[in-house]
């Protein structure tokens, strides 16, 4: 019965979530942040941007170090590479 409740509430509210990693430069690290927002019906309902990491340089190879158990890090990996490497 949840199940179902729950598909006529998506089609009826249209629910989206959109989930991207930010990061930012500051004295030779780049802070990781997550930023996760929720809409219903086209207006935002909830949005939250959390720190999860710090990637620095260390003997010429980057290192990612992890504020919580992180089970995103090939995700963060990824698009750390996409965004900053390839300018």
């Amino acid at each position: 019965m949840d199940k179902e409740i729950k598909k006529i509430l998506d089609y009826i509210l249209d629910f989206n979530t959109v989930n991207e990693y930010l990061f930012h430069k500051l004295y030779g690290f780049t802070f990781v942040f997550r930023r996760d927002i929720t809409t219903v019906n086209d207006r935002v309902t909830t949005a939250e941007i959390l720190p999860v990491g710090i990637i620095y340089e260390e003997n010429d190879e980057f290192c990612y170090a992890p504020l919580y158990g992180n089970d995103e890090i090939d995700e963060i990996i990824q698009e750390f590479v996409e965004k900053e490497l390839s300018r």
